[in-house]
């Protein structure tokens, strides 16, 4: 038991099942106790099994997810499972529309294919077991029909936004249109629990759905809105690299301190004898060295090793330097040639300044 919930790991992929979702199998044991009554006995024992098996179904779900994900060399997070079921959360590498048709749809298949499952099983069985194993079935129908609904943040939405974006070429726009059509489907599941609210039967439980769905879309369309500015600057980053000054290992302190423009050089960076990047040097330790020693002494032992998360490449996609200062959690990311000759530095207060002028 980690804090506040159960954490374990399958195939090397962390799981979490916080509190919340710890009272979710609590609460649909309870609700679903009704269905396996039988004489002698209050059906609580078996809709234990029932809710136990269920989550473990969602499990099952989400796993697809990930290690859908996995074989298109996307690292997985983790999963966790919550009151309203479960999500998955992993670092997308590229982006492509294929990758994310694939993703969203094996979740959905996959509870149907338990579903199936435990409907051929149940015709072979009798007695609780065959009860239990149905409604298994029902609810695993349920469940995969539902999130085949075609809006975000359903998995559904996902395959929508695929479509989308590979017919228009834009991810952008492929999100738009399933966070708009998440919002039709929490719209016609908000006035189906309406409905079910005037008979008295389930609407309580549909309406909280159908708020889940309508955040989720609003959320989605939020996302597309940010993904709109990302659109914008992705192919400006090139021009929002900075300049910096290469020098060699060798050169005296004082003579690199004199070169260095500090109003137009963001940085003074050492190179090798091809002239690829090695260091950056620290002006802390620069400063420490009293001025009539500076000329006796080389710069490359004030200089602090680039970490490989701060280095990029300058590509035909730009969008890497973003994801690099993403990955790095630094400031800066250094860029360079294919051949690792420094070009510069991109620096995250920038390309904030852009997208906040968007």
């Amino acid at each position: 038991m980690g804090e506040g919930g159960l954490r374990f790991q399958i195939a090397g992929i962390p799981v979490s099942l916080p509190l919340g979702g710890v009272l979710a199998v609590l609460l649909i044991a309870y609700l679903w106790a009704p269905t396996f009554e039988q004489p002698g006995s209050s059906g609580l024992f078996l809709a234990g099994i029932f809710a136990v098996l269920l989550y473990v179904g969602v499990l099952v779900h989400e796993l697809a997810h990930a290690w859908a994900a996995r074989s298109f060399g996307y690292p997985v997070q983790g999963i966790t499972l919550w009151l309203l079921g479960g999500y998955t959360v992993y670092e997308r590498r590229d982006s492509k529309p294929g990758p994310e048709f694939v993703i969203s749809v094996v979740g959905p298949l996959s509870t149907l294919a338990i579903a199936a499952g435990c409907w051929v099983l149940a015709g072979v069985t009798s007695g609780s077991v065959s009860v239990l194993l149905s409604a298994l079935a029902f609810t695993n129908l349920l469940l995969g029909a539902l999130n085949l609904l075609p809006g975000a943040p359903l998995d559904g939405g996902g395959i929508v936004k695929s479509a989308v974006w590979r017919a228009t070429g834009s991810e952008n726009s492929g999100a738009r249109a399933a966070g708009y059509a998440g919002l039709i489907v929490a719209g016609l599941v908000g006035a189906l629990a309406v409905v079910l609210l005037s008979r008295g039967a389930g609407g309580l439980l549909t309406a909280v759905l159908a708020v889940f769905l309508g955040f989720g879309a609003y959320q989605s369309l939020q996302s597309a809105k940010q993904g709109r500015a990302l659109d914008w600057v992705i192919p400006r980053l090139p021009q929002m690299i900075r300049p910096v000054l290469a020098v060699s290992e060798a050169d005296r302190l004082d003579a690199v301190l004199s070169r260095w423009d500090q109003a137009s050089q963001v940085a003074v960076v050492t190179v090798d004898g091809r002239g690829r990047l090695l260091a950056a040097l620290s002006l802390a330790a620069a400063d420490a060295v009293p001025a009539d020693q500076r000329g006796a002494v080389a710069v490359g032992p004030f200089t602090v090793a680039i970490p490989a998360e701060q280095r990029v490449v300058l590509d035909d996609q730009p969008s890497r330097m973003l994801q690099a200062l993403a990955d790095s959690g630094q400031s800066v990311v250094f860029v360079t040639e294919p051949d690792g000759r420094p070009l510069g530095v991109l620096m995250a207060a920038d390309v904030n300044a852009a997208l906040d002028r968007r």
